[in-house]
């Protein structure tokens, strides 16, 4: 028997009776989802979500961190400071977060010294961190340096030309890379080896693009150096330091007197020796955290020699070549010579392992790790915003030190897209014929079969 239909009021009812159901299992899940810290970021930035390095510097604290935040009311900063808090929070169950309202508890803040609206105080067994600038970046430093004992030493090598390390200018300093280092717990020291040897308590030697050639007794420093085990990284631009490329084949890097050509890769409307480099799959340990490419400018190859224990890091696309054309170091502009070039793809980055050498009796660190690429202008402070830039020169900063823990992909400070705009000569070519040919081709073919459809078409 068929039951009888419900009258309006009996529909109005029964809806009336559902909704307080529906907004209890909504507010039940949300609930869940905000306990567990769960949540789906369809931003093409991911700017809701932890980077890959905060998530894993928090993930691996080796004790509990307490956070005070210090908020106002009304304060509009208020949103995004409690969402970063709440993504650290989820991301480990060591990390303890506690909000105070500043006018509330004058005293509080006095007695941990806070004077401003938005402070983070960060504390771990006795130590303490005060946070004005309530960025991830900023936050996830704090954690390393309340949670680590001791920091890492960076020998940065200056006298010979290098950029310098205090400096804001766009094209020489290396300021914003010094920066990034000491957010991830490094000391950043200038180091001269004049004296014969690597200053004590350095952990990585750092030596960036070199105008002029090292000394027989630097060169002699470096070598000890990586014979005890040392950790380098050298940035080596083409036609620099011809002594340090040379003495670098002594450890199996090959680096020929070349520059390294891409048409297909260079930046679209730019010089003709900027091109687009990528990692080797992520194969490397090193390259995991990498999800972009590099943007370099002014390249030369890095090889491998035969029988070397190493890896080749970097490489140009297949259509890159190595040349020794004069006119190609100056602007790139430069076509392929199968007599004089070689063909691509290129290597452009490369690690060798090297069992230690030292004397017996000698402090001995292990396997030495070196790591060379072609180019010292991506770590500069105009190009290592860009793309994968930074990732490339930190990690690779932390690989030497044998610190994985917080390798990974940082939350980039200029958007793509936004703040800055990237592309190779391949898709801007594309982009043009597309727009400027192909689309008014095709709407001019619509158009005349439409007007001819209406005169002869009837």
């Amino acid at each position: 028997m068929a039951r009888p239909a419900l009258s309006g009021r009996g529909q109005a009812l029964r809806i009336v009776c559902a909704i307080p159901a529906l907004v209890a299992i909504f507010g039940f899940g949300e609930a869940i989802l905000d306990r567990r810290a769960w949540r789906l970021d369809l931003t093409p930035e991911r700017r809701y979500t932890l980077s890959e390095h905060a998530r894993r510097v928090v993930e691996s604290l080796p004790a509990d961190v307490r956070i005070l935040a210090f908020l106002r009311a009304q304060d509009p900063r208020n949103p995004g400071i409690e969402d970063l808090l709440r993504q650290v929070a989820g991301a480990s169950p060591r990390v303890h977060v506690e909000q105070f309202d500043v006018n509330r508890s004058p005293a509080l803040a006095r007695q941990y010294e806070v004077d401003s609206y938005g402070a983070l105080v960060v504390e771990s067994e006795g130590r303490r961190r005060v946070v004005n600038t309530p960025r991830e970046e900023v936050l996830v430093a704090a954690f390393l340096q309340v949670t680590r004992q001791q920091r890492k030493t960076v020998a940065w090598v200056l006298g010979h030309g290098e950029g310098d390390l205090a400096s804001s200018d766009r094209r020489l300093g290396y300021l914003t890379a010094r920066t990034a280092l000491e957010l991830d717990y490094f000391d950043v020291h200038p180091a001269s080896l004049f004296a014969g040897e690597v200053p004590a308590g350095t952990d990585v030697v750092v030596v960036v693009g070199p105008e002029k050639d090292f000394l027989p007794d630097e060169i002699r420093a470096l070598d000890h150096w990586i014979e005890q085990g040392g950790a380098t990284l050298v940035l080596l631009d083409p036609q620099r330091a011809p002594r340090v490329a040379e003495d670098l084949g002594r450890w199996g890097i090959v680096l020929a007197p070349d520059v390294v050509v891409d048409p297909g890769a260079r930046l679209y409307g730019g010089e003709g020796i900027s091109l687009h480099v990528d990692a080797d799959g992520g194969s490397h340990p090193l390259l995991a955290g990498l999800r972009a490419g590099m943007l370099f400018s002014a390249t030369r190859s890095v090889g491998l020699a035969e029988g070397v224990d190493g890896d080749v890091l970097l490489w140009s696309g297949p259509q890159g070549f190595a040349t020794t054309a004069p006119e190609a170091f100056a602007s790139g502009s430069v076509g392929f010579d199968p007599q004089r070039d070689r063909p691509g793809p290129v290597s452009v980055g490369a690690e060798v392992r090297v069992a230690p050498l030292a004397e017996p009796g000698e402090t001995v660190r292990g396997p030495a790790r070196l790591v060379v690429y072609g180019n010292s202008r991506f770590a500069n402070n105009f190009f290592i915003e860009y793309l994968g830039n930074r990732d490339l020169f930190v990690d690779t900063v932390q690989w030497l030190a044998r610190d994985l823990a917080v390798m990974g992909h940082r939350t980039p400070r200029q958007t793509p897209g936004i703040q800055q705009f990237y592309m190779t000569e391949e898709q801007g070519s594309a982009a043009f014929w597309t727009a400027a040919v192909v689309q008014p081709l095709v709407l001019a073919a619509v158009g005349l079969a439409l007007a001819a459809r209406r005169r002869w078409g009837r």
